[in-house]
């Protein structure tokens, strides 16, 4: 790898925080993240992620992509940026989102579950990937444990699989047993003979006036509410993935 040859992927400020993804493209070489920040001493080179290359290739082209069609029109110039083979530099929030999706591939070894961790990377939005950036990176968390190990997890779910975990968690509910009781109970009981037109009380007719006091305002459904704003999807999985870092510190 020629490590004097340095692009940059899309506008990168020489004075700010940046990211380096060195990508060696033979077989048996490796794909690494390192984040440089400034300090009074100096740039500081910290290593993030380090996955084989046949993995990157696997879902590079695809992450790109996905890396392009999210950047501002002050991230990148009128030609679209790639990644190549070499030292790439990036900006830091495209190195946020790039370390989320590879911190999730050093998971997969002999698993296979790549595609499917790229499909839940794309389904994030970019501030859900900055959000667990900052949750992976904090200090402490490693491979293999804690909120890395949770994004392995979280973003190799199929859609078969969340949905499949969803009908267990219904099934499981409370709830369901009343109401399946109450519904049964419902129908063994009989029904009641109707009394002759004749016999049967009829009730006065009500005023006008209290008619129209009686009429109330229908009810808005409250379900799924908090205060006057609904609950953000990007929230749910955001909880989802700290419930299952929680098991893996």
């Amino acid at each position: 790898m020629n490590k004097r040859t340095v692009y940059d992927f899309g506008i990168v400020d020489d004075n700010e925080d940046v990211f380096e993804f060195h990508w060696e493209a033979d077989k048996g070489g490796q794909c690494k993240l390192e984040a440089i920040l400034q300090t009074e001493r100096g740039p500081r080179r910290s290593e993030l992620a380090l996955v084989p290359a046949p993995v990157w290739s696997a879902v590079s082209q695809r992450a790109v992509r996905e890396l392009v069609e999210g950047m501002g029109e002050t991230e990148r110039l009128k030609k679209a940026p790639t990644l190549k083979n070499g030292t790439n530099r990036l900006s830091p929030l495209i190195g946020r989102e790039l370390a989320v999706l590879l911190w999730a591939l050093m998971e997969v070894g002999d698993k296979g579950n790549i595609e499917a961790i790229l499909h839940g990377w794309r389904e994030l939005a970019r501030e859900e990937r900055w959000w667990l950036y900052t949750k992976a990176a904090a200090p402490g968390q490693r491979a293999g444990v804690g909120w890395r190990l949770a994004l392995f997890h979280a973003l190799s779910e199929t859609p078969d699989s969340r949905v499949a975990e969803l009908e267990v968690q219904k099934k499981k509910s409370p709830g369901n047993g009343l109401r399946s009781g109450r519904r049964a109970a419902t129908k063994k009981k009989p029904k009641e003979k109707q009394r002759p037109a004749s016999r049967q009380k009829q009730n006065p007719p009500i005023p006008l006036a209290t008619a129209r006091k009686r009429k109330q305002p229908p009810k808005l459904p409250t379900t799924g509410l908090k205060g006057s704003k609904a609950k953000n999807p990007a929230e749910k999985r955001a909880k989802r993935m700290a419930r299952k870092a929680a098991q893996y510190n």
